[in-house]
Protein backbone atom coordinates (compact mmCIF):
# COMPACT_ATOMS: atom_id res chain seq x y z
CA UNK A 1 0.00 0.00 0.00
CA UNK A 2 2.60 2.64 1.18
CA UNK A 3 4.66 1.73 -2.53
CA UNK A 4 1.23 2.27 -4.39
CA UNK A 5 0.62 5.19 -2.41
CA UNK A 6 4.40 6.70 -2.56
CA UNK A 7 3.96 8.36 -6.58
CA UNK A 8 0.69 9.94 -5.43
CA UNK A 9 2.58 11.44 -2.50
CA UNK A 10 5.56 12.40 -4.56
CA UNK A 11 3.64 14.35 -7.14
CA UNK A 12 1.96 16.17 -4.24
CA UNK A 13 5.20 17.18 -2.84
CA UNK A 14 6.01 18.34 -6.34
CA UNK A 15 2.73 20.26 -6.87
CA UNK A 16 3.84 22.19 -3.11
CA UNK A 17 7.25 22.80 -4.72
CA UNK A 18 5.43 24.54 -8.03
CA UNK A 19 3.14 26.44 -5.77
CA UNK A 20 6.21 27.98 -3.83
CA UNK A 21 7.68 28.71 -7.04
CA UNK A 22 4.46 29.73 -9.42
CA UNK A 23 5.60 33.23 -9.54
CA UNK A 24 9.14 32.43 -10.96
CA UNK A 25 7.56 30.14 -13.54
CA UNK A 26 4.69 31.16 -14.60
CA UNK A 27 6.24 34.14 -16.54
CA UNK A 28 9.75 32.34 -17.48
CA UNK A 29 9.06 28.74 -17.59
CA UNK A 30 5.47 28.20 -17.54
CA UNK A 31 5.41 23.89 -19.14
CA UNK A 32 7.83 22.98 -16.18
CA UNK A 33 5.41 24.71 -13.32
CA UNK A 34 2.45 23.04 -15.11
CA UNK A 35 4.69 20.04 -14.60
CA UNK A 36 5.01 20.33 -10.98
CA UNK A 37 1.65 21.67 -10.72
CA UNK A 38 -1.90 21.25 -12.03
CA UNK A 39 -3.80 22.55 -9.99
CA UNK A 40 -6.96 25.39 -11.63
CA UNK A 41 -5.29 28.54 -11.24
CA UNK A 42 -1.73 27.29 -12.89
CA UNK A 43 -3.86 25.84 -15.35
CA UNK A 44 -5.30 29.34 -16.35
CA UNK A 45 -2.02 31.17 -16.33
CA UNK A 46 -0.24 28.67 -18.43
CA UNK A 47 -2.92 28.52 -21.26
CA UNK A 48 -2.09 31.65 -21.15
CA UNK A 49 1.85 31.32 -21.54
CA UNK A 50 1.59 28.12 -23.48
CA UNK A 51 0.90 26.41 -27.29
CA UNK A 52 -1.90 24.58 -26.93
CA UNK A 53 -0.38 21.52 -28.16
CA UNK A 54 1.82 21.46 -25.03
CA UNK A 55 -0.40 22.74 -22.84
CA UNK A 56 -3.21 19.89 -23.70
CA UNK A 57 -0.20 17.07 -23.99
CA UNK A 58 1.72 17.91 -20.44
CA UNK A 59 -1.52 18.98 -18.71
CA UNK A 60 -2.63 15.21 -19.71
CA UNK A 61 0.55 12.93 -18.62
CA UNK A 62 0.99 15.75 -15.33
CA UNK A 63 -2.93 15.12 -14.42
CA UNK A 64 -3.29 11.55 -15.64
CA UNK A 65 -0.16 9.95 -13.97
CA UNK A 66 -0.98 9.63 -10.37
CA UNK A 67 -4.66 8.07 -11.38
CA UNK A 68 -3.56 4.52 -12.19
CA UNK A 69 -1.72 4.41 -8.74
CA UNK A 70 -4.79 5.94 -6.90
CA UNK A 71 -6.77 3.26 -8.77
CA UNK A 72 -5.13 0.40 -8.23
CA UNK A 73 -4.50 1.50 -4.26
CA UNK A 74 -8.23 1.60 -4.23
CA UNK A 75 -9.19 -1.90 -5.99
CA UNK A 76 -6.08 -3.61 -4.25
CA UNK A 77 -6.91 -2.62 -0.62
CA UNK A 78 -10.19 -1.43 -0.45
CA UNK A 79 -11.72 0.85 2.61
CA UNK A 80 -7.90 0.56 4.05
CA UNK A 81 -6.60 2.71 1.34
CA UNK A 82 -9.06 5.26 2.49
CA UNK A 83 -7.87 4.55 6.23
CA UNK A 84 -4.73 4.75 5.47
CA UNK A 85 -4.88 8.32 3.68
CA UNK A 86 -7.38 9.53 6.04
CA UNK A 87 -3.81 8.97 8.83
CA UNK A 88 -1.50 10.65 6.44
CA UNK A 89 -4.01 13.72 5.87
CA UNK A 90 -6.23 13.62 8.77
CA UNK A 91 -9.87 12.62 8.90
CA UNK A 92 -11.30 16.18 8.21
CA UNK A 93 -8.77 17.40 5.27
CA UNK A 94 -10.14 18.53 1.85
CA UNK A 95 -9.82 14.90 0.25
CA UNK A 96 -11.12 13.09 2.96
CA UNK A 97 -14.70 15.06 3.67
CA UNK A 98 -14.55 15.24 -0.32
CA UNK A 99 -14.54 11.03 -1.04
CA UNK A 100 -17.09 10.86 1.78
CA UNK A 101 -19.25 13.17 -0.29
CA UNK A 102 -18.59 11.04 -3.39
CA UNK A 103 -18.61 7.79 -1.75
CA UNK A 104 -22.18 8.37 -1.29
CA UNK A 105 -23.14 9.01 -4.49
CA UNK A 106 -20.96 6.97 -6.19
CA UNK A 107 -23.00 3.56 -6.81
CA UNK A 108 -25.62 5.77 -8.57
CA UNK A 109 -23.75 8.07 -11.39
CA UNK A 110 -19.82 6.74 -10.38
CA UNK A 111 -18.77 6.70 -14.14
CA UNK A 112 -20.55 10.69 -14.74
CA UNK A 113 -18.85 11.75 -11.48
CA UNK A 114 -15.15 10.21 -12.41
CA UNK A 115 -15.64 12.30 -15.99
CA UNK A 116 -16.66 15.61 -13.95
CA UNK A 117 -13.63 15.00 -11.44
CA UNK A 118 -11.07 12.90 -12.65
CA UNK A 119 -8.76 13.55 -9.75
CA UNK A 120 -7.61 12.00 -6.39
CA UNK A 121 -10.98 11.01 -4.50
CA UNK A 122 -12.72 9.51 -7.77
CA UNK A 123 -9.69 7.22 -8.70
CA UNK A 124 -9.48 5.75 -5.55
CA UNK A 125 -13.32 5.07 -5.55
CA UNK A 126 -13.37 3.88 -8.94
CA UNK A 127 -10.60 1.09 -7.65
CA UNK A 128 -12.43 0.77 -4.30
CA UNK A 129 -16.13 0.28 -6.28
CA UNK A 130 -14.05 -2.47 -8.45
CA UNK A 131 -14.96 -0.40 -11.74
CA UNK A 132 -13.25 -2.01 -14.51
CA UNK A 133 -10.00 -0.58 -16.04
CA UNK A 134 -10.66 0.00 -19.46
CA UNK A 135 -13.59 1.98 -18.39
CA UNK A 136 -12.04 3.97 -16.26
CA UNK A 137 -8.74 4.69 -18.08
CA UNK A 138 -11.32 5.71 -20.92
CA UNK A 139 -13.65 8.37 -18.77
CA UNK A 140 -10.65 9.74 -16.63
CA UNK A 141 -9.11 10.21 -19.93
CA UNK A 142 -11.86 11.87 -21.48
CA UNK A 143 -12.74 13.83 -18.16
CA UNK A 144 -9.49 14.85 -17.95
CA UNK A 145 -8.99 16.70 -21.78
CA UNK A 146 -12.48 18.02 -21.56
CA UNK A 147 -11.34 19.99 -18.17
CA UNK A 148 -8.28 20.97 -20.06
CA UNK A 149 -9.93 22.09 -23.27
CA UNK A 150 -12.41 23.94 -21.17
CA UNK A 151 -9.51 25.53 -18.84
CA UNK A 152 -7.97 26.89 -22.50
CA UNK A 153 -11.50 28.45 -23.58
CA UNK A 154 -11.57 29.96 -20.60
CA UNK A 155 -7.57 31.55 -20.47
CA UNK A 156 -8.29 32.77 -23.94
CA UNK A 157 -11.71 34.27 -23.25
CA UNK A 158 -10.11 36.59 -20.57
CA UNK A 159 -6.49 36.69 -21.93
CA UNK A 160 -6.71 40.43 -21.17
CA UNK A 161 -6.94 40.28 -17.07
CA UNK A 162 -4.98 36.96 -17.35
CA UNK A 163 -1.89 38.42 -19.00
CA UNK A 164 -1.97 41.76 -17.20
CA UNK A 165 -1.99 39.53 -13.54
CA UNK A 166 0.58 37.30 -14.87
CA UNK A 167 2.71 40.77 -15.38
CA UNK A 168 2.02 41.71 -12.25
CA UNK A 169 2.87 38.86 -10.79
CA UNK A 170 5.99 38.99 -12.53
CA UNK A 171 6.80 42.12 -11.80
CA UNK A 172 7.20 40.72 -7.39
CA UNK A 173 7.71 37.66 -8.32
CA UNK A 174 10.10 37.70 -5.42
CA UNK A 175 7.38 38.86 -2.30
CA UNK A 176 4.97 36.42 -3.67
CA UNK A 177 7.33 33.59 -3.97
CA UNK A 178 8.21 34.55 -0.05
CA UNK A 179 4.44 34.80 0.60
CA UNK A 180 3.74 31.57 -0.73
CA UNK A 181 6.66 29.96 1.52
CA UNK A 182 5.16 31.03 4.24
CA UNK A 183 1.31 29.55 3.23
CA UNK A 184 2.96 26.04 2.10
CA UNK A 185 4.64 26.02 5.71
CA UNK A 186 1.17 27.18 7.23
CA UNK A 187 -0.72 24.73 5.39
CA UNK A 188 2.17 21.85 6.23
CA UNK A 189 1.50 22.80 9.40
CA UNK A 190 -1.76 22.38 10.00
CA UNK A 191 -2.17 18.88 8.21
CA UNK A 192 0.57 17.59 10.80
CA UNK A 193 -1.49 19.01 13.43
CA UNK A 194 -4.69 17.44 12.01
CA UNK A 195 -2.80 13.78 11.48
CA UNK A 196 -1.12 13.91 14.74
CA UNK A 197 -4.76 14.81 16.67
CA UNK A 198 -5.86 11.43 14.69
CA UNK A 199 -3.10 9.47 15.19
CA UNK A 200 -3.90 10.39 19.36
CA UNK A 201 -7.15 9.76 18.70
CA UNK A 202 -6.71 6.57 17.02
CA UNK A 203 -4.33 5.25 19.68
CA UNK A 204 -7.03 6.50 22.46
CA UNK A 205 -9.89 4.68 21.09
CA UNK A 206 -7.71 1.67 20.53
CA UNK A 207 -6.41 1.33 24.28
CA UNK A 208 -10.50 2.17 25.08
CA UNK A 209 -11.11 -0.87 23.24
CA UNK A 210 -8.52 -3.00 24.71
CA UNK A 211 -9.51 -2.09 28.30
CA UNK A 212 -12.95 -3.08 27.65
CA UNK A 213 -12.39 -5.90 26.14
CA UNK A 214 -9.65 -6.99 29.27
CA UNK A 215 -12.76 -6.13 31.47
CA UNK A 216 -15.20 -8.95 29.99
CA UNK A 217 -12.65 -11.40 29.52
CA UNK A 218 -12.00 -10.37 33.61
CA UNK A 219 -14.13 -13.88 35.43
CA UNK A 220 -16.46 -12.61 37.70
CA UNK A 221 -15.38 -14.23 41.32
CA UNK A 222 -18.39 -12.75 43.13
Amino acid sequence: MQLLAAVPVGFALAAYAGQIFFAALIARAPLALLSLNATDPILLGVAHQAPLWAFMAIGMIRLFITDPFLYRLGYDYGPNAKAYLAAELGPRSRVIRTMDWLERWFPRAGWLLLFAVPGYPMCLLSGIARMRQLPFVVVNLAGTFTRLALVWWVADLFSGPLGAVIRFINRYSIPFTVAMIVLVAVQTARNQHRASNAERARLRQEHSSAGERHSEAEPDLS
